[in-house]
């Protein structure tokens, strides 16, 4: 039975704020700027949910911008206090929340929204790139993120493999995932751990289907988890017996690896 963690969405506030495109834009901008600006002495403390929700709708605003650039991007929030690792795990996440909001009120038509959600990740590739991370083989563990094939939204598995490497553990993303793929990659490097992200109910209920067979194929208690934004509401009425936490805090599930870690050596079925 799947047990259902609150992770670090609950400290975002769910106010909604419409990102609509317009010639106020960059007078909004430089309103929302210069609220953090005059706060920029405590903006190291990102879980205040008021300077999250104000950096994350300027971000949302900027990466709708045609002339969109990250690494300028990146500076003017540095500029204002956030390091990089804030503005992976609060920021940006909070800016794609906010432009999928507006895609779901239309106040953005489904082409502003993707080209929105490819600028934030050009932002985080840009950040990560930037990163000297090393695996810490003393107790670092090896993780396969995946998004299901049904799944369309690939933000959150990558800001979800940039926090878990930041920890010092090794991992594979694996995008557009298929079941017999999944598969091979396990037989081939056994990690400790599956992680499915999703974004909606059509993908949950797929990844759900996807991991049932999953546990048909391997007979030790390989973890399986299933985390995204929202991801409580998006799954309601989903079989989540599969999965061994649904979750968006990372800590709860690298815990029950650990702890999983410490029962009997592994084994594979073999052949599938």
């Amino acid at each position: 039975m799947a047990k259902v963690d609150q992770g670090l969405e609950a400290s975002v506030s769910d106010k909604n704020i419409g990102i609509t495109p317009s010639s106020d834009d960059g007078l909004i901008s430089s309103l929302v700027y210069s609220a953090l600006n005059k706060s920029k002495d405590h903006l190291l403390r990102p879980a205040n949910p008021e300077w999250i929700e104000e950096a994350g709708t300027l971000l949302a605003r900027q990466c709708l911008d045609s002339t969109f650039d990250q690494k300028t991007v990146l500076q003017e929030l540095m500029e204002l206090g956030f390091k990089n690792d804030a503005i992976v795990d609060y920021c940006i996440p909070l800016a794609a929340k906010k432009l999928g909001e507006s895609w779901v009120n239309d106040t953005l038509s489904f082409s502003e929204t993707t080209v929105g959600s490819a600028n934030l990740q050009k932002l985080l590739k840009f950040i990560a790139e930037d990163r000297q991370i090393s695996f810490n083989s003393s107790n670092g563990k090896r993780f396969l993120i995946c998004v299901h094939e049904s799944e369309q939204h690939t933000l959150g598995a990558l800001v979800m493999g940039d926090m878990l490497r930041r920890q010092g553990h090794s991992l594979k993303i694996k995008l557009d995932a298929k079941f017999s793929e999944i598969c091979d990659l396990q037989n081939s490097n056994d990690y400790d751990a599956i992680f499915f992200s999703c974004a909606s109910f059509l993908s949950a209920k797929e990844t759900a289907g996807c991991v049932k067979k999953i546990r048909q194929t391997f007979r030790y208690n390989l973890p399986i988890f299933l985390g995204g934004s929202n991801i409580e509401q998006i799954s309601q009425g989903v079989n989540l017996k599969d999965f061994d936490l649904v979750t968006s805090s990372l800590d709860a599930a690298t815990e029950y690896v650990e702890k999983q870690r410490k029962k009997e050596p592994l084994g594979l079925l073999g052949a599938y």
